[in-house]
């Protein structure tokens, strides 16, 4: 696609985004390994967010200029090279799943009135909800086409059930917002499907890695999205919102109950009976937030979380066990160590 309406970089990606994407010293073997096909993503991105609508490429550059880690594009890619599945499906499968992401991102910012996205206003703060909604809805639209131009009706069946399975978990989370017996099962249905479903499409490359090591990265990528998750969690615990890199003690006013602060009220009653007297039908106030906030990080719950998430980690490691040896399959564990341990 021509890019002559387009405002948007096509450099999508700041160096710190890339290096978060694989932690602290592996970020640069990563990186290296797969250098040429991530700046056929970062090129792919651009083309898919030209529009002559000039609103749509500003908007869409708001957000992904703003440092992202690329996580999905890169697992994509990683795959791909440690199991030999087709290097343009996988790029196209990294770019969709990132025009997923960023829709998402833009989407649930309007949902959940978020302010902070990457460091810097949310878009929703500086173009408005309705239009971050349409291009939100564009870049979904863009994702699709992105797939159905490989010609490979499997990846688009599998990309349809996982946008259904993201938005299912997007509506349970809602219902379950505001209801203070939420459970730590009920937490992770939610998260299976809103985060780790898209996660295992990408490191799956959409079913491109062949029916025998299609079961292993599934499972590596939703034990990946799970740890991913729960580091989101936990940043949302934060204590200063400007390191976060994001709103932070948003879940808690609108209701949310994450793992952090289901696991603190499993040990402290006091916990548990402030937020059943705090959490319901009516938004949680910023102050009752930090109180609750200020409990879980008291209680233990943050740490516990961690734990979590690192226990998580190793599993997804282990399924790794079943690759070929190579640098791409140790990228890959990489990844889900930064997964538990991220920042930001």
């Amino acid at each position: 696609m021509s890019a002559t309406h387009s405002t948007a970089n096509p450099s999508f990606v700041s160096s710190r985004g890339l290096d978060d994407a694989a932690g602290t010293g592996a970020s640069a073997r990563a990186l290296d390994l797969v250098a040429d096909e991530m700046r056929r993503v970062e090129a792919a991105l651009a083309a898919r967010m030209d529009s002559p609508i000039g609103r749509i490429p500003e908007v869409g550059a708001h957000l992904l200029q703003a440092g992202g880690k690329r996580l999905r594009p890169l697992l994509a890619v990683l795959a791909a090279r440690a199991t030999d599945a087709p290097i343009e499906l996988a790029i196209a499968v990294g770019v969709a799943g990132e025009l997923i992401h960023t829709a998402t991102l833009y989407h649930d910012d309007v949902v959940d009135d978020g302010r902070v996205r990457r460091g810097r206003p949310a878009a929703r703060m500086i173009y408005g909800n309705g239009i971050v909604v349409l291009v939100g809805d564009f870049c979904l639209a863009r994702a699709l086409e992105t797939v159905a131009l490989t010609g490979s009706i499997g990846a688009v069946q599998s990309l349809a059930s996982t946008v259904t399975e993201m938005a299912e978990g997007e509506v349970a989370q809602l219902e379950r917002a505001g209801n203070p017996d939420a459970t730590i099962d009920d937490y992770f249905r939610v998260i299976d499907r809103k985060t780790a479903s898209l996660m295992a499409w990408c490191a799956r490359v959409a079913g491109g890695v062949g029916t025998s090591l299609n079961p292993v990265l599934d499972r590596y990528g939703r034990a990946l999205g799970r740890a991913f998750q729960i580091a989101d969690d936990v940043l949302d615990c934060a204590a200063d919102e400007s390191t976060a890199g994001k709103s932070v003690g948003q879940d808690i006013q609108e209701g949310k109950l994450t793992l952090p602060v289901l696991y603190a009220c499993e040990s402290n009653a006091a916990l548990r009976a402030l937020v059943r007297d705090k959490v319901g039908e009516r938004a949680v106030s910023p102050a009752d937030a930090a109180n609750i906030l200020a409990a879980t990080r008291a209680a233990g719950g943050v740490e516990r979380a961690r734990t979590k998430a690192r226990e998580v980690t190793a599993t997804a490691r282990e399924q790794l066990t079943l690759l070929p040896p190579s640098p791409y399959r140790d990228a890959l564990a990489a990844l889900a160590t930064y997964a538990a341990d991220r920042k930001s």
